[in-house]
């Protein structure tokens, strides 16, 4: 089960017009900064699981070790 995410209808209309001038292409990996309380509802909702992604600093994974924790609370 991975991510969930919203894309507007017009997004996945085969007659969208494709730009390759912004130069994007697919990636193995992708590094984005989270609200922790959007990943905590991410988590709690089972949208994404921790076995999805990793952290790069310490603070980063204690809160994340706090949001897993609380998450077993909650069972």
């Amino acid at each position: 089960m991975g991510m969930a995410f919203n894309i507007p209808a017009a997004s996945r209309n085969s007659q969208t017009e494709h730009r390759p001038c912004l130069g994007w292409a697919p990636v193995g990996r992708v590094c984005i900064s989270i609200d922790a309380d959007c990943l905590a509802r991410l988590m709690a909702s089972h949208q994404i699981h921790v076995q999805e992604f990793s952290c790069d600093d310490e603070a980063s994974k204690q809160v994340v070790r706090g949001l897993l924790l609380d998450c077993l609370r909650l069972r």
